[in-house]
């Protein structure tokens, strides 16, 4: 794929209102997973954390933009890709690692019908990841997936081994196809706009039937 950059890193530094890495809460979980580690370290435990940690949820409430502030995601214990793209990058930033968010439109193949039949296809649309940059370069990493959901449904793990993109993996374990990037809409020092309103007006998320199909059901990727 396409290597995306910043400029500067210092584009992907500080706080913003939803990025919120100045906050005490996002930098006491920060410095209890990261404990004394650096560098690319430090990216693999807060990687691993919000991956495992935070729950995947494919039904989010998404009204405003304050939907997606890092300690509403923190508190919560849940939140869908682009909620856990920004919590990751509150935690890398409090550690002064510069983190921004990607964007990308994935065709996932392993979405199953009974969520097809409200998305009407098998695109995740603004698919949320980071780039995050260590050791000098960028790399991307996609905490979307928990390692438990991955072993139940036979998924691949995506792995960060602190060198190199951690991104969503083409096929299962069965070699099966599972994820395809279709377009990479852009990479962002903050969560954009764009991207916001875009996953707002996602009708299947604000009806109760897609709510209660997904509650019942779990994620579906």
């Amino acid at each position: 794929m396409t290597r995306m950059s910043f400029l500067d890193p210092d584009q992907a530094l500080g706080a913003t209102d939803v990025i919120e890495a100045d906050d005490p809460r996002i930098r006491a979980t920060a410095g209890g997973v990261a404990g004394d580690s650096t560098g690319a370290e430090t990216l693999r435990r807060l990687f691993e954390w919000v991956r495992d940690e935070v729950k995947y949820e494919m039904s989010p409430e998404v009204h405003a933009r304050d939907d997606w502030r890092a300690t509403g995601t923190l508190e919560r214990g849940y939140g869908f890709c682009q909620q856990k793209a920004v919590l990751l990058a509150s935690l890398l930033r409090a550690r002064g690692i510069p983190a921004g968010i990607v964007a990308q439109d994935v065709l996932d193949y392993k979405i199953p019908p009974h969520y097809v039949e409200f998305i009407g296809h098998q695109i995740l649309q603004g698919h949320g990841l980071n780039c995050v940059h260590v050791d000098g370069e960028w790399v991307l990493v996609d905490a979307t997936l928990p390692a438990r959901l991955c072993e139940r449904k036979r998924y691949r793990l995506v792995e960060y081994d602190g060198s190199g993109d951690a991104v969503l993996p083409a096929t299962d374990l069965d070699g099966e196809p599972h994820f395809e990037i279709l377009e990479e809409l852009g990479v962002w020092a903050d969560m954009p706009d764009e991207i916001v309103e875009r996953t707002i007006g996602l009708e299947y998320l604000h009806r109760p039937e897609y709510k209660k199909m997904a509650r019942r059901h779990g994620p579906g990727m």
